[in-house]
């Protein structure tokens, strides 16, 4: 079924779809047709990655991501979460709520909160649009809504070609991975989880690539983290509270980390 997508300009700006978040920017591109374009960049990024075969783990990953998206204004809409058999430590987003985590950061993170701040910083990318907004800008709006409509699908190999290898498309700008990690850190609150887990992944993360830079690469390629970076996650943690009870546990945490590091070796921390 073909979509219609509707081109506007920017003196329509009123008519622009808007998830709510994201208020300072425009995105030409409507929520309906965000989503059928994520649907055709996941089927190729699964044709071109391997899913861990591990139904716990990605049950544990379902749970967290499913909690995190209810906090945010696109919660109505379709979401899923991907555990990827890479013993690299890397995360990244798609349009249209398709998320995907490493299981090499699954076995880098020390608790539950410091994972679940990787997925809710993705999470974040997805709700404020970033990816369609990025797409528009490194490929034009006519070219996208040619992607809507399925009339090039070598493009989309190629967009997701670069997604899966890390090069530009994948790197966010710096107002977006600040936009990014405020709204996610306010979604770990709301979804029950320590706050401060975005920090401690960040200096987490910053410790192991001085122990083995080899797996961090691709993270900070795309995740560039400066202690800028991590004390403003300190501080924006100090004013958050966690409400409710979290949907996962860290006793199922540390068992699926375990079982994670044994399927992927190469991805086991020291």
């Amino acid at each position: 079924m073909r979509l219609v997508f509707f081109v506007l300009v920017f003196a329509a700006v009123p008519g622009c779809t808007c998830s709510g978040v994201n208020r300072g920017d425009v995105n030409l591109v409507s929520l309906d047709d965000e989503w059928a374009l994520g649907d055709e960049l996941a089927a190729e990024v699964d044709a071109q990655t391997e899913a861990l075969s591990d139904p716990r783990a990605q049950a544990y990953l379902d749970r967290l991501g499913g909690a995190l998206a209810a906090q945010t204004e696109l919660a109505d809409r379709e979401w899923t979460f991907t555990v990827l058999d890479d013993p690299a430590v890397n995360a990244f987003a798609l349009p249209g709520g398709h998320v995907y985590v490493n299981a090499g950061t699954i076995a880098a993170a020390e608790t539950q909160s410091e994972l679940a701040s990787v997925v809710a910083h993705e999470v974040a990318h997805g709700a404020a649009r970033h990816g369609t907004e990025r797409m528009v800008k490194a490929y034009g709006l006519s070219l996208v809504a040619g992607l809507v409509l399925g009339d090039d699908p070598g493009v989309i190999r190629q967009i997701v070609a670069e997604l899966v290898g890390q090069s530009a498309l994948a790197r966010f700008s710096r107002s977006d991975e600040e936009e990014a990690d405020n709204l996610g850190l306010a979604y770990l609150a709301a979804a029950g989880y320590d706050p401060d887990g975005m920090a401690a992944m960040f200096e987490t993360l910053t410790a192991l690539r001085q122990r083995r830079p080899g797996p961090l690469a691709q993270w900070f390629a795309t995740h560039p983290l400066g202690e800028d970076r991590i004390e403003a996650a300190r501080v924006a943690a100090e004013g958050a509270e966690p409400t409710g009870e979290p949907a996962t546990d860290p006793e199922t945490f540390d068992v699926v980390r375990q079982r994670v590091r044994a399927a992927v070796p190469a991805a086991a921390t020291p």
